[in-house]
């Protein structure tokens, strides 16, 4: 109950800023610009939350969680309405990349507020309850493009507003109590250094899979000659996503965080051998079923792992290098993809069966280095 507040804003802010990213893309793509310069401005966007994730954690332990909060609901505000006031390339780069800044940085608070006030063994359960009203915001917030007239100013001030609103709810938010945290024993519950790099590799390839699915799933449909049904299923993939999170986070909690990427991994490759072997919509539905459930589940199961028992500022440190290698994937999944898409019929899937492949290897190695049962939730 007492970080509804706080689901509150997110709410709030992931629906300003969510719409906004897709008002950029349309409003550009209406006003005729090529599509280089719409991926540059989206990537500009992408490239400001890796570079706050350099400095996300010393303004989050000088100003505090909720100022931090109020100061990236606001920038993202007012970025929002600046692009109202030019059309210039530059200008907007600039805009974009200021407003990516806000985002991350706005990403470590929530998620380090939300990982230091649960219990080190409910952790999985509260980063699910997170994710779960992230997409649902993120997905609603789509549907605001049919509604909203996406010529003029109108998105705009929407996107802004929705920002500013997402202010008033941190009035009633708990704050977490760093000082009392990030005493001496601050650093005692860090995990091994095995664990950490297996948590930080599975947020990178949870930002390789989410950005290639967002950026390229529909791309890969129309090759399938399956364009008319765009949407039912990537709302099919983020309902699904959606609903596995609840679950995901009680079984992590009960029976290991490693158990659970084992049980994601075998669930994406099952998903992607279905897509690539069958051409059936039963097993198109099921095949996006696994995909989504296992794909959107990965990051949060990797981000408790990783962080462990930890607390107060090393806590927020870990939070920051999460969201750095997120961002790293997120850039560079797209990318080789789009490679392989070009090449291959059906070669996002292939790309998706290669990186769940690395990364199984990758978590029997970690099995097999570190002698621990696959279930060992730390």
């Amino acid at each position: 109950m007492y970080l509804i507040p706080l689901y509150l804003h997110l709410t709030l802010l992931t629906l300003g800023n969510a719409f906004l990213l897709t008002l950029v893309a349309v409003c550009l793509n209406d006003l005729g610009a090529p599509a280089a310069q719409i991926g540059l401005v989206g990537s500009a966007f992408y490239l400001g939350m890796l570079g706050a994730s350099f400095f996300a954690d010393k303004l989050i332990e000088r100003l505090g969680h909720v100022r931090s909060l109020v100061l990236c609901s606001l920038t993202l505000a007012l970025a929002a309405l600046a692009l109202t006031w030019t059309s210039l390339l530059p200008v907007w780069l600039i805009l974009r990349v200021l407003a990516g800044m806000a985002a991350a940085v706005s990403f470590v608070a929530v998620e380090s507020w939300v990982l230091g006030v649960a219990p080190p063994h409910r952790r999985s359960s509260a980063m699910a309850r997170y994710m779960l009203v992230y997409y649902f915001s993120y997905g609603i917030s789509q549907l605001f493009i049919d509604w909203i007239p996406t010529a003029g100013m109108t998105g705009f001030w929407l996107a802004s507003g929705l920002c500013v609103l997402a202010v008033v709810p941190l009035l009633w938010a708990k704050r977490p109590n760093l000082k009392a945290e990030g005493g001496v024993n601050a650093n005692s519950g860090k995990p091994p250094r095995a664990d950490r790099a297996l948590g930080l590799v599975g947020c990178l390839v949870a930002g390789m899979l989410l950005g290639a699915l967002y950026a390229l799933m529909p791309i890969q449909l129309e090759q399938l000659s399956l364009g008319g049904e765009i949407g039912l299923y990537m709302a099919w993939l983020i309902l699904c996503g959606m609903a596995f999170q609840l679950p995901n986070g009680s079984l992590a909690d009960k029976f290991g965080k490693r158990t659970m990427m084992a049980v994601q991994t075998l669930m994406i490759g099952a998903g992607c051998l279905l897509l690539w072997e069958f051409d059936g919509k039963g097993a198109m539905l099921l095949a996006f079923a696994l995909l989504g459930a296992g794909g959107f589940t990965l990051y949060p199961t990797t981000m408790s792992y990783a962080c462990g028992k930890m607390q107060g500022r090393a806590l927020v440190k870990m939070a920051q290098k999460l969201m750095f290698t997120y961002s790293i994937g997120s850039l560079t999944g797209p990318m080789i993809a789009g490679m392989m898409l070009e090449k291959f019929h059906s070669g996002l899937f292939l790309f998706v069966i290669l990186l769940v492949a690395g990364w199984a290897l990758w978590l029997l190695l970690m099995r097999l280095l570190t002698d621990k049962p696959v279930g060992t939730t730390i």
